[in-house]
């Protein structure tokens, strides 16, 4: 039995990326079924789990800021 192919993937309720299944469709930390696998743009959330705690993040591609939810929920 081999794990299963995971993909990072951003909350678009709470802002968090956590690695998920590809079927995975809800946020393991608010319960919301608001998961998506990309940027708007369309660049993969890859990078975001090898950046460092703290400090903004931005989709290298676009600029999204990724910041805003985590305010808005005190995860800063």
């Amino acid at each position: 039995m081999t794990a299963p192919d995971r993909l990072a993937k951003l909350c678009e309720t709470c802002g968090r990326f956590r690695l998920y299944a590809p079927e995975d469709t809800y946020c393991i930390a608010c319960g919301f079924q608001s998961l998506v696998s990309e940027c708007a743009c369309g660049r993969s959330f890859d990078y975001t789990l090898t950046e460092p705690p703290g400090g903004g993040l931005h989709c290298p591609r676009c600029g999204r800021d990724f910041t805003a939810n985590k305010a808005r929920f005190g995860l800063e």
